[in-house]
């Protein structure tokens, strides 16, 4: 009954940033005056654009992602958005240290509760390769932007 009880434990915790954010994350722009044109450029080939305010969505994994904000008659902004990791993503560390814990324990005779805690370990260890892969594990910075455009000279 225990195994059964961390097994749960590890499969509710494991990709916890797949499964709290997604893979896909919204960038709020907002411009004064509205109705700028507002476009998301990032590596790959990856672009979003809209008219602000406007909320654009890009992969969460996308990297080297640009914002620029135009309007006729105003000088154009560009904005550089920053990768990095979000807090769900290091939740994994909580199953994954049942690995560890797991070995130990068999090595003293634990039987079914080692099997258990080697199963939440390799949980968590399974979150870190699914966030990783969907890209969850990362959040772009700043995810709003408000900007005041000036006029041209």
């Amino acid at each position: 009954m225990r195994s059964i009880a961390l097994l749960l434990v590890g499969c509710l915790l494991s990709s916890c940033a797949t499964m709290t954010h997604g893979s896909n994350e919204v960038i709020s722009v907002e411009s004064s005056p509205s109705g700028a044109n507002a476009t998301i450029r990032c590596a790959g080939n990856i672009s979003a654009s809209g008219t602000t305010p406007a909320r654009l969505t890009i992969p969460r994994k996308a990297d080297g992602c640009n914002v620029n904000i135009e309007k006729s008659g105003m000088k154009t902004r560009n904005v550089e958005l920053e990768r990095g990791f979000n807090a769900p993503f290091w939740m994994n560390f909580a199953p994954s240290l049942g690995l560890p814990i797991g070995v130990f324990a068999s090595s003293l005779g634990g039987g079914g509760s080692a099997a258990g805690w080697l199963i939440v370990g390799l949980a968590g260890a399974g979150g870190f390769i699914i966030d990783r892969v969907t890209g969850a594990m990362y959040d772009h910075d700043p995810h709003v932007i408000n900007v005041t455009l000036q006029p041209e000279q």
